[in-house]
């Protein structure tokens, strides 16, 4: 569970984020956070992988009170949180099993677990047959599947994609949804997806955050229902 009680951030240069946040979000939720450019999308990420810190109120995400980690303790919390971006980031000299292994080999996985593991993962995102294959030499909607692979690896509880079809066309993208499904399905990952694709959203009805100036102006739930603060 993912609990946000009255957040709120303030950056140093005087920018208010957040202002007074208060949400709660269900295991195995599948969850759109939307607004315009400076609605404090971004920050509510940073706040939940232990980026930032609030400035008041408290982020819990699993039990886990996330302002009140010390720094050293922040790459362990982070094991429990998959992040996607919408440019990829993999490793360039390493192919897609690499790749994917990579993310089990920092937590200090067995070898046979690991190949184990990718094998189920390649699976999942249905990349068996690129393997062996290096970065660029895959499709932009290729090179997503793998990234999200990696993000999943270690069976992460929550898996927060940030604009991962930002940089991918219609079917592309729709593709990339229909896997975040599968992965929500079949994991029982909780999933928090910022986006700007209203098309998406439309076409894929999940519950929906609406922020605007650091507020939240709209929880809009799969069935249309509308609740405001």
């Amino acid at each position: 569970m993912i609990e946000l009680k009255n957040v709120s951030k303030k950056y140093k240069n005087g920018v208010h984020a957040l202002r007074d946040i208060t949400l709660t979000i269900e295991d195995g939720e599948f969850v759109y956070i939307i607004g315009p450019t400076g609605s404090g999308k971004s920050t509510m990420i940073k706040l939940l992988d232990g980026e930032e810190v609030p400035t008041e109120g408290s982020v819990v995400v699993e039990g886990v009170n996330v302002g009140k980690l010390r720094h050293s303790k922040v790459p362990l919390y982070r094991r429990n949180i998959g992040v996607v971006f919408q440019d990829f980031r993999l490793l360039p000299k390493l192919t897609v099993f690499e790749n994917i292994a990579f993310a089990l080999e920092v937590i200090g996985m067995s070898k046979a677990d690991i190949r184990h593991r990718v094998r189920k993962v390649l699976e999942l995102v249905s990349l068996e047959d690129k393997a062996k294959s290096f970065p660029n030499e895959l499709s932009g909607g290729q090179q997503q599947r793998a990234t999200i692979g990696r993000a999943i690896a270690n069976h992460p509880k929550v898996l927060i994609a940030d604009e991962p079809t930002g940089n991918l066309d219609p079917q592309m993208s729709a593709e990339i949804m229909e896997l975040l499904e599968k992965i929500n399905e079949v994991e029982k990952t909780t999933i928090l997806m910022v986006t700007h694709d209203s098309t998406i959203v439309d076409r894929f009805k999940k519950r929906t955050i609406c922020l605007e100036e650091g507020y939240i102006v709209g929880d809009i739930m799969k069935g249309g229902y509308i609740k405001r603060d």
